[in-house]
């Protein structure tokens, strides 16, 4: 079988495995959005208490689950007069604790994982909360705000991202439009509005998405498992346990970084990462990176300006590694962590079967497809 033929083999298993999950996802997604009415909840978070962090991360969780999207609706927050923490809160929300990610993560990685996804995701959310407060000066607050309020803060786009960034805010304007005028007893219009969420979340992650399946397919075909095994120190007994989980932590983080996919597009690769044999934690500190992303970075510098950018990084940064730490010792001393780095993306000797997937499948292909040219059309 030829590399090109095992690549394009490998791609087509894992659209297989993940499409009736993704689809499933982004429509419920889609229907809370459109349902379930959030316009009174951003003038709640204008505080840094218990109550407003858990607003700010129930809106994140029924928002839109793109990266940009997130980053967007958040400097709409910050307009609004939320906070630093209670915004961040809802991008790590809207990023890390919605349903299409939940489904791919239980597809691919299994249970345990999930639990991994939610519980480090709200102890991401409090460990940077808490951080922000202590070591966000205020005079950095302050010129983010000026940036923020600038006009040039609203052209000055990045160049690679413009376009998505178009689409962004064209997606919240409409989703703010749709909450404030919804009729909570026209069930056709608010699913009208619905599909148009399902068309925008879709044309917005989709890139990503198949961006993270090209790459690990390249990635399970011609790196070998070696390579791998060296990267993540698996069988190392010379070090310290804790210098190779950590070492794990810095390395899931910085391939997301340089990786640029976001989203569920990086569920994919974390399943890649973690048959190569990084750690548990490591596999969670990589798909929480998707908020320090280059790309995502260069949103931060276009909101908020350059030294607000950098606190954010760091902010950020240190939050995913220490939540990586608390999960690689407290699951493990649960016993929750899986013994074997093996999961979903072993499917080099897979064939076609018919089982509960090939009947997801066969149902939910057709409905996404009448569902997003639904949604589109809506959206002219």
């Amino acid at each position: 079988m030829s590399v090109i033929t095992n690549i394009l083999l490998q791609l087509t298993y894992m659209v297989w495995d993940i499409y009736w999950g993704l689809a499933l996802g982004f429509i419920l997604s889609s229907l809370i959005r459109a349902f379930v009415s959030t316009e009174s909840i951003s003038v709640r978070l204008g505080k840094d208490s218990v109550t407003a962090l858990s607003l700010s991360t129930l809106f994140g969780a029924i928002s839109s689950s793109c990266s940009y999207a997130a980053a967007s609706m958040a400097r709409a927050l910050m307009i609004k007069g939320a906070t630093w923490s209670n915004a961040v809160a809802f991008m790590v929300a809207s990023t890390n604790l919605v349903f299409e990610i939940f489904i791919v993560i239980v597809t691919l990685l299994g249970w345990a994982f999930f639990g991994g996804e939610v519980i480090g995701g709200l102890f991401f959310i409090i460990v940077s909360a808490i951080l922000i407060s202590r070591f966000f000066p205020a005079k950095v607050k302050d010129e983010a705000q000026e940036h923020l309020a600038a006009p040039e803060a609203k052209s000055n786009d990045p160049h690679a991202h413009h376009q998505m960034e178009k689409s962004c805010c064209h997606q919240d304007m409409k989703m703010d439009d749709a909450m404030e005028h919804k009729d909570s007893s026209n069930f056709l219009t608010n699913l009208k509005t619905a599909s148009g969420h399902y068309y925008m979340d879709v044309t917005m992650v989709g890139k990503d998405i198949l961006i993270g399946l090209v790459v690990s397919a390249i990635l399970m075909v011609l790196v070998p498992d070696a390579f791998w095994r060296g990267l993540f120190l698996s069988g190392n007994s010379t070090l310290p346990h804790f210098v190779i989980l950590s070492w794990n932590a810095i390395v899931g983080i910085f391939i997301a970084i340089i990786a640029f996919v976001c989203s569920v597009g990086n569920i994919v690769m974390a399943a890649v990462l973690w048959q190569g044999g990084i750690s548990f934690g490591g596999v969670i500190a990589f798909i929480l990176s998707d908020l320090v992303t280059i790309p995502m970075l260069m949103v931060f510098r276009k909101y908020y300006g350059n030294r607000t950018m950098w606190y954010l990084l760091i902010i950020l940064v240190i939050s995913i590694f220490a939540t990586s730490l608390f999960l690689d010792y407290s699951f493990a001393a649960l016993n929750w962590i899986p013994k074997a780095h093996t999961g979903g993306m072993q499917m080099i000797d897979r064939h076609f079967s018919w089982n509960y997937q090939t009947w997801l499948n066969i149902f939910f292909i057709p409905v996404s497809l009448i569902y997003f040219y639904w949604g589109k059309k809506s959206m002219k």
